[in-house]
This record gives structure tokens, sequence and C-alpha cells, in this order.
């Protein structure tokens, strides 16, 4: 089984994780480790919302390391363990995969890259399920576009997102500014690019014709 393979197959098959589990005469020092954790979820939210996507990386990797890749099954920290993995699938799509994530996903190596970005396409899927809010489409989007093979898809995410003003970030907008001129659609892109303005994100460049 590839490397690749392997990853996918923990993320459906939900074969590893849970949040780590501290036993101990005294409640409190679970009440500890969780509050910690959260802390450090918070931590790497802030980070990835600045654009700082090593650090969100490390942030998160700090309070899960590779269980924040797998699927997690359930139980008192499923909703912390969610975030990590939106964050750590935020940032692949964001850099392009060259951070490293764990599990020999992320990097410099092309191989190691587009696995990353497969693994945040996947992830990002499944958390969304079979009803997504706009902004997890809207993420799954950034994702897809990393892939030749996914940026049809992308197109239609965002433009049906688009056409109701439901695109809540502006990297959404800037992506949509970017596939719709690629598309010919100049006025398409004009008027995406100009919400991406309007609501404006560190390091996002709205203004297609100046990307490189």
């Amino acid at each position: 089984m590839s490397r690749l393979a392997l990853v996918l197959s923990l993320a459906v098959t939900g074969a590893v994780v849970g949040m780590p589990s501290v036993a101990d005469a005294c409640g409190n020092s679970v009440r500890r480790v969780v509050d910690r954790t959260q802390e450090y979820v918070q931590k790497a939210e802030l980070l990835l919302a600045k654009g700082q996507y090593k650090k969100a990386i490390s942030t998160v990797r700090d309070a899960f390391g590779d269980r924040a890749i797998a699927s997690h099954q359930g139980g008192s920290g499923l909703v912390l363990h969610g975030r990590a993995q939106r964050i750590l699938a935020l940032a692949v799509a964001r850099s392009g995969g060259d951070i490293p994530i764990g599990m020999d996903l992320g990097g410099a190596a092309q191989s190691r890259k587009d696995a990353a970005i497969a693994w945040a396409g996947l992830a990002l899927r499944l958390q969304g399920g079979v009803a997504p809010t706009p902004a997890q489409t809207a993420e799954l989007a950034e994702a897809l576009s990393r892939q030749a093979s996914g940026r049809a898809e992308a197109y239609g995410l965002l433009k049906e997102l688009g056409d109701g003003d439901l695109i809540p970030n502006a990297q959404g907008w800037a992506l949509l500014a970017e596939l719709s001129k690629q598309r010919g659609d100049v006025e398409g892109s004009k008027k995406a690019a100009e919400r991406c303005r309007q609501i404006g994100a560190p390091g996002v460049q709205c203004d297609v014709a100046e990307q490189a």
C-alpha cells in the first residue's frame, strides 16, 4: 500500500485516534489537559487567520501530533479534533503543501506536496458531510483548486456560492476571481476581486492581474 493510500485509508476508516487519555485519582489533571488543548487550537486558529501557516501547523502538532491527521471516532475531544484537522487542511491548501504536517505529508518533494493536498481535500470534504455550510464549501474549494483534477469542481462550488454572495472569506473570493479569469469571465473575476478587497485578509492577493 502506498503512503498516500495508507493516509487516505486512515482518514476514511477512522482507524486511529482519540484525545490523549489521562488517568488520575483526581480528575483535575484531565481537565487541565483538555483546557490546554483548547488553548492550542484557539492559538492555531488565530495563526491560520493571520496567514502564519507554519506556526499554525506547529501549534496543532504540539497538541495532537499525527492524531490530527487521522479520523476521529468520537469522544469528548471530537469538536477540538475537528477544528485542529481543519486548521491543518487549510494550512496545507493555502501553502500549497510546502509545510510538513506529519506522516510524510507536505514538504519540499512534489510527491509529498501532492499527498498532503490530496489529504487536505479529503479531510475538508468529510468534515462538510452531505450538507456543508458555505464556509465549509469554500474551504473545500481551496483544497480542490490545488489539484488540476479538482479545479473545475472548485470553480463550480465557488461560482454557486458567489452568485448568492455566500462566500464568507477573502480567500474564497480571491480564488473565484482567479478561476473566473482563467475561464474568460473577466467581469465575474472583477466582481469577485472587489468582494475580496472589501473583506480582506492578511496575505491574500485580491487583484488577479497582480498575481504571479
